[in-house]
């Protein structure tokens, strides 16, 4: 009946992910889980931890399977899903310290999500969930890392002291003086211009979501100082299709305002997920970094080439090298491609004016990826202190203040153009700072811990 349950607490843990937001629900979904296992012999324990991750990323990943079918989705999540057998192997039964053991341990299963396999997914990190919560404040702090500790150690502790340490820590993150410094404000115009239709196909017929994007610029006037267009809404390769290049151009002229465009592009390399910056000509490019594994190359190339025969028609991406920080005028900015967001390893480096985030969500359809998308831009502003224009080709286009706050947005699979202000800041935050330490750090605690433990023992 436990291990029943603890598929149930993972399940429960998922309604903290989009479309629910219910924040409140991995706090106790660990809760329960940690209390569920912390009796159990060892192999009990390692069943219910994995029933526990199974529960968890069943029902925030299935949009991955939206339009491929559930094979994918089923392997992703069986096989991540092991991942959360760490704190199985670490708790013991009435032992010392067990609270932190289980918070460190957690802190271990999400490095696992984002970084393996294949650079790994780690799209359903608890640390993700609580950006309407009071635990938000630890964001600029600490980071994503530092909030799922908190929230494992909050779920799992059952002394007093201790509780009052972590609620101070929540507390006091408010107080914390902030580094971030306001300058001015740009007016930038953010199109989301959609797809003829969802799905892998959405950009079936040549031109259309270029034309799409296209129309919804046309109608811009002059006064902003920046247009920006999603990830593919030029849908076909520009330095091949001078006529495409020109009307970008012709547009940017009209309205005297630069024009940021994603498209794919190619090279000797490979194909190319590019951000291209128009102005008289395309003068500053961003070349995607971290590459979506199946989706814009094939790992085990050759294993699978040898299992499929359609292996060798899938065409690998070739991943940028630089990071580039667009300039114009007197202002600076940096931009993601939709998978880049979820890497810890970019924010660090996020120190320009401020942020844009391009996607193109139109492959997973009308599904609760758009939000979960979404809310993950909205922690990246908090951990950098960066105002964010997110824009997608279907929704849900955005502009997010550094607090993590939704200032404007257009509704998904609406066609339209979002005029508003950003504010340009500087100085980075103390999550860019150090943040990238205290994983590190809970993690040697935790082998301290442990070994410690059988010292004793």
């Amino acid at each position: 009946m436990k291990l029943l349950l603890t598929f149930a607490a993972g399940v429960i843990a998922a309604s903290g992910f989009a479309p629910f937001n219910f924040w409140i629900a991995p706090i106790l979904a660990l809760a329960i889980w940690f209390s569920l296992i912390k009796d159990l012999i060892f192999q009990k324990r390692i069943i219910g931890s994995y029933l526990f991750g199974l529960g968890l990323l069943l029902p925030s990943q299935y949009w991955t399977g939206i339009y491929v079918g559930n094979t994918p989705w089923l392997v992703l999540c069986f096989a991540q899903a092991s991942f959360y057998i760490l704190p199985g192997i670490f708790v013991r039964r009435k032992a010392r310290f067990n609270s932190f053991v289980f918070a460190g341990s957690f802190v271990g299963v999400e490095l696992l999500l984002r970084t393996i396999p294949f650079t790994g997914f780690g799209w359903s990190r608890i640390g993700f969930t609580q950006i309407d919560s009071p635990i938000a404040a630890i964001y600029p702090v600490g980071g994503v890392v530092f909030v799922s500790f908190i929230i494992a150690f909050l779920s799992a502790t059952r002394r007093f002291l201790p509780l009052v340490i972590a609620l101070s820590i929540v507390g006091l993150a408010n107080f914390v003086p902030d580094q971030i410094e306001q300058k001015n404000s740009i007016r930038i115009a953010l199109v989301q211009g959609g797809v003829p239709e969802l799905g892998l196909g959405f950009n079936s017929t040549p031109k259309e979501v270029f034309n799409r994007h296209l129309e919804q610029t046309k109608k811009l006037s002059t006064g902003n100082e920046l247009i920006i267009w999603p990830e593919n809404s030029v849908d076909i390769d520009i330095n091949t299709n001078p006529e495409v290049y020109k009307e970008i151009v012709e547009q940017s002229v009209r309205t005297s305002s630069p024009i940021l465009v994603g498209g794919v592009t190619k090279s000797p390399d490979g194909l190319r997920n590019q951000s291209i910056l128009f102005n008289s000509k395309a003068q500053q490019i961003y070349t995607k970094r971290y590459l979506t594994p199946f989706g814009e190359y094939l790992p085990l190339r050759n294993i699978a080439e040898a299992v499929s025969p359609y292996a060798k028609e899938i065409t690998d991406f070739a991943a940028g090298q630089e990071d580039t920080k667009f300039k114009i005028s007197n202002f600076t900015f940096q931009t993601l491609i939709c998978y880049e967001l979820i890497n810890d390893v970019f924010r660090d480096s996020l120190t320009s004016d401020f942020l844009v985030v391009q996607t193109n969500n139109a492959t997973f359809g009308d599904t609760s990826q758009l939000e979960q998308e979404l809310n993950i831009a909205r922690v990246r502003s908090m951990e950098t202190g960066r105002n964010v224009a997110y824009v997608s080709t279907t929704g849900v286009t955005s502009f997010i203040s550094n607090n993590g706050t939704i200032l404007q947005q257009i509704p998904k699979f609406t066609p339209n153009s979002l005029i508003g202000q950003i504010d340009t800041v500087d100085g980075t935050t103390l999550t860019q700072d150090y943040g990238k330490y205290i994983e590190a750090l809970f993690l040697i605690l935790l082998l301290l811990l442990t070994i410690l433990r059988r010292v004793k023992k």
